[in-house]
């Protein structure tokens, strides 16, 4: 019950696909686990997820076979605590600057001695008091999948660092801030920025880490597999909606 399978896919080297989620519906939760997706990030950076919207998610994700993952907001240790207690599968942690702070903040997703996490068995990753001990399920330090997003200079430049974080599992290449970050105006498809995003998937996967990317079509997705990424999210689902009408207008347009 307890077995984080995403994680156990990743460190075989399946690929794995899924989406970010900024809306908090857990209609949509199950339907994309329904569809056969293997994770979703519930995104409390640029969603409008709360806690609540989280804890209704989480639930849509148990009823299928879809992994629920957490972007918190930043290295915030309350949001951490909120996303495991209610039984994440993992967390994603945006806008790190530098080893240390990519180091603090996996700590924060751990119990001691290995992180800084509060521990409580009451809550539904403690089984609601069935847990024995911080070794047991989903509380056991081995459990969630940990992950750090690369979108800054400050993390691009100690990336080489970041990959010898033991905790880490996947390091995921935040291309869009990165390409605003460096001054290309959000420009992803700069000659700049896949020069820099090769470098970055060859380092990562050198370090034995899990590369996540970004993909939008069936051409990147190829690419992406062929360069050794394995943690690859299609879109968003805004976007998806969005194509979707879109595509809806154009046919009973088109003459």
């Amino acid at each position: 019950m307890f077995e984080n399978s995403l994680k156990k896919r990743l460190s075989s080297g399946e690929t794995v696909i899924g989406l970010w989620s900024i809306i908090p519906s857990p209609i949509l939760v199950e339907i994309f686990g329904s569809g056969g997706l293997d994770f979703v990030i519930l995104d409390m950076e640029h969603g409008v997820y709360n806690v609540q919207a989280i804890d209704d998610c989480i639930r849509s994700c148990n009823a299928t076979s879809i992994t629920p993952l957490v972007r918190v907001p930043g290295a915030d240790a309350s949001a951490i605590q909120w996303a495991l207690d209610l039984g994440s599968s993992g967390i994603v942690i945006p806008q790190i600057s530098g080893f240390s702070d990519a180091l603090n903040a996996v700590g924060m997703t751990k119990f001691a001695p290995e992180g800084t996490r509060g521990y409580n068995p009451f809550t539904r990753a403690g089984g609601y008091s069935t847990a024995t001990s911080s070794e047991t399920g989903k509380l056991n330090n081995d459990f969630g999948l940990t992950t750090v997003i690369v979108e800054n200079e400050t993390s691009l430049n100690a990336l080489q660092e970041i990959c010898t974080i033991p905790s880490l599992d996947v390091i995921y290449i935040g291309v869009f801030d990165l390409a605003v970050s460096l001054g290309l105006q959000g420009d992803v498809s700069h000659t700049s920025i896949l020069k820099i995003v090769d470098d970055a998937i060859r380092v990562v996967l050198e370090a034995g880490k899990v590369v996540g990317l970004m993909c939008r079509d069936a051409n990147e997705v190829k690419a992406a597999k062929d360069r050794g990424v394995n943690f690859i999210v299609y879109g968003v689902d805004t976007q998806l909606v969005m194509n979707s009408v879109s595509n809806i207008v154009k046919i009973t347009n088109d003459d």
